[in-house]
């Protein structure tokens, strides 16, 4: 990303660059035999840069130097704060996937929707002070920032539950839709069911969808148009939603077994696991179809995840093995690590900034392991549960990881200072939790449960 293109207009004209002050004579003294001295005239060349140049270039600065620019002194901490440079910084670090959707989430909130976002977190003053800027370029990176900052200073979270989705059978999948507005749901009983949240925030069902069989999975793409499902009669089928917010099945893809298929962020790209451990990749063609692109073999495979990127996936083994593959320039995929577990490694996902992957597993355990500066990963924190490790997923802002466990519980844990993860909140459940996720905006978590129900929670701050 161009920091100057992207970022260069301001809100307001730029105000003259203020008198630099003189930095103070220190008296000579010896150190090491030399005498040393602090010269009286001596000045900061960025200092004497034009301000508009002072602000482009800050702009091409990470989130940790302009967070340390800050402390140098109050011109440049004001210089900051009045660019909304350290806020800018901080949403570079998202996917650019993940900015579109965020801010689309936010532009489609009213003053009065947002002042209930902003709610569980943030105290009145913020609240009407962050209102009052909604028409800045800067207000989805300001608003972002400062909510992330509230939940991530937040010792506890206060679980409030807003809505239980009742199907006849068990739930496989649930998961949100990139607008955050929708919730997809597959299930035994043969149906997908799309639930939709109002503007008072209660969750009401829009449609539901009928297969032949028990479904097995349903993935949205980002746009939230097109669905994949994938049923027991080893049937993946895409569906796209028309403008009267009906679905109909644009393709169908049969293969002699169909466990799981799953749409890539960038939509072009489709995972198929079929049996003897293969994957099998697809594009979508010309004329819409889909087509065969790449055959990937595994052995021992459970799941497959894509990062943010589309450009990596993740392979979590029933052997205990968890492979990263990179996308190569030429179209191949090339194994670049491996963790290990001491049982069967049911799921494995990146977190949004490609930075962290989190792995859950019948051993009872989660492990977080970090991208390290030569491209290695290295593994960071053990999160323990009582019983099997069924899903674990990442916050969108990456700060937050919720991971589902045949122990009755979800637990949400947030990212330290240190690098360490601390236990936030747990869900309760009567029965094994089988998945838990985030919403896009990281404010609300969905639990699928054996008890037949999905639930979602809102997460408020603890006082």
């Amino acid at each position: 990303m161009d920091p100057i293109n992207s970022n260069a207009s301001t809100d307001n004209s730029l105000s003259p660059k203020p008198e630099q002050p003189q930095l103070e004579e220190a008296a000579s003294g010896f150190s090491a035999g030399k005498e040393v001295a602090v010269y009286e005239k001596s000045q900061s060349s960025f200092l004497n840069l034009p301000e508009l140049t002072q602000r482009i270039i800050i702009r091409y600065l990470g989130f940790r130097e302009i967070t340390r620019l800050k402390k140098v002194c109050k011109y440049l901490r004001d210089l900051v704060e009045n660019d909304k440079a350290q806020e800018r910084a901080w949403y570079r670090q998202i996917p650019s996937p993940y900015q579109f959707q965020l801010k689309a989430i936010l532009r489609a909130k009213d003053e009065q929707q947002l002042r209930n976002w902003l709610e569980p977190f943030a105290d009145r003053g913020t609240v009407e002070s962050l209102i009052k800027q909604q028409k800045s370029i800067y207000f989805p990176a300001q608003l972002l920032f400062i909510n992330s900052k509230l939940m991530s200073q937040c010792k506890k979270f206060k679980l409030v539950d807003k809505a239980e989705i009742p199907h006849r059978d068990r739930v496989k999948t649930a998961t949100f839709s990139p607008d955050d507005r929708h919730l997809i749901t597959a299930s035994f009983d043969k149906t997908v069911k799309i639930y939709v949240q109002e503007d008072d925030g209660s969750w009401q069902p829009k449609v539901a969808i009928s297969h032949d069989h028990s479904v097995l999975f349903a993935n949205v793409s980002r746009d939230g148009r097109h669905l994949v499902t994938v049923s027991m009669d080893h049937k993946a089928k895409i569906l796209s939603q028309g403008e009267d917010g009906s679905w109909e099945v644009e393709d169908t893809i049969r293969e002699s077994s169909i466990i799981l298929a799953k749409l890539s962020p960038d939509g072009l790209h489709l995972v198929i696991f079929v049996k003897h451990f293969v994957l099998k990749i697809y594009g979508q063609g010309a004329n819409g179809s889909w087509v065969e692109k790449n055959t990937l073999q595994y052995e021992g495979f459970a799941s497959v995840k894509f990062s943010a990127d589309s450009r990596h996936l993740a392979t979590a083994g029933r052997d205990g093995k968890v492979k990263i593959c990179n996308l190569q320039d030429d179209g191949s995929w090339q194994e670049i690590a491996t963790m290990v577990h001491d049982d069967l490694v049911c799921l494995a996902t990146f977190s949004a900034d490609g930075r962290h992957l989190v792995t859950a597993s019948d051993d009872n355990t989660a492990k977080i392991c970090n991208l390290q500066a030569d491209g290695s990963w290295k593994e960071m924190t053990t999160i323990v549960h009582d019983d099997s490790v069924h899903s674990a997923n990442f916050s969108p802002d990456s700060l937050h990881v919720v991971t589902a466990s045949a122990d009755n519980t979800a637990k949400i844990s947030g990212l330290q200072a240190g690098g360490s993860w601390r236990v936030k909140a747990i869900i309760q459940h009567d029965n094994p939790v089988t998945s838990a996720i985030f919403s896009a905006d990281s404010r609300h978590v969905v639990t699928v449960s054996g008890d037949y129900k999905v639930r979602i929670t809102e997460l408020w701050k603890n006082d």
